[in-house]
């Protein structure tokens, strides 16, 4: 793998990440598991990580199919939230 599709892959991971990251206060205002939010403070320190972490081609589209259905998990929930339907748009 050459460092231009490592970095390509890397940056596809990032976005995964941020996404997900990005709605972390209007996740907040749902009635989460503690635990989940405590989550992502764990993909937070991870982040820093990430430029060392080895993933294949395979490894990065699980996660964009995973992030993908997150999002859609989230539709329901988020749409019942002020400004929400604002936050969906700009993601998608």
């Amino acid at each position: 793998m050459t460092s231009i599709d490592r970095s390509n892959l890397v940056l596809r991971l990032n976005n995964c990440l941020e996404t997900i990251l990005e709605l972390e206060q209007a996740l907040e205002k749902l009635d989460l598991n503690r635990n989940f939010l405590e989550e992502l403070e764990l993909l937070k320190e991870f982040m820093q990580k990430i430029e060392k972490v080895q993933v294949t081609e395979d490894d990065v589209l699980r996660i964009e199919s995973a992030t993908g259905n997150f999002l859609d998990e989230l539709k329901e929930p988020l749409s019942h939230l002020d400004s929400s339907d604002k936050l969906f748009m700009r993601l998608q």
